[in-house]
């Protein structure tokens, strides 16, 4: 499969990377929605309903992670997940989106 996600993991789109782990990597949102809109994305291709609980724990110490980066980790931060087409999900590759840096 090879969404726009796995174009930017195999370096074929470039994007301005925040973090990278073997499982991850985190960017900026090229249409933030908050003054810190981060995608955190797995290297793998994966949707919500087949994920693996050990991938799905990696992806949240990573929005962890990045928030400290960022430094809003004290303050407050959402994490989302769309599903669906009724949860506006636009890539079928699951990624988490961490929104911070206001009051949200």
């Amino acid at each position: 499969m090879s969404d726009i996600f796995c174009k930017i993991i195999a370096g074929e789109i470039p994007a301005e990377k925040i973090a990278e782990t073997a499982d991850w990597i985190a960017i900026h949102d090229i249409h933030p929605k908050a003054p810190v809109h981060v995608l955190v994305i797995p290297k793998q291709h994966v949707e919500l309903q087949d994920i693996d609980p050990a991938l799905a724990g990696a992806l949240l110490v990573g929005v962890r992670e990045v928030a400290r980066k960022l430094e809003i980790d004290k303050s407050g931060f959402r994490v989302m997940i769309n599903h669906g087409e009724h949860g506006g999900q636009e890539v079928s590759h699951l990624h988490l989106h961490l929104l911070g840096g206001k009051k949200l």
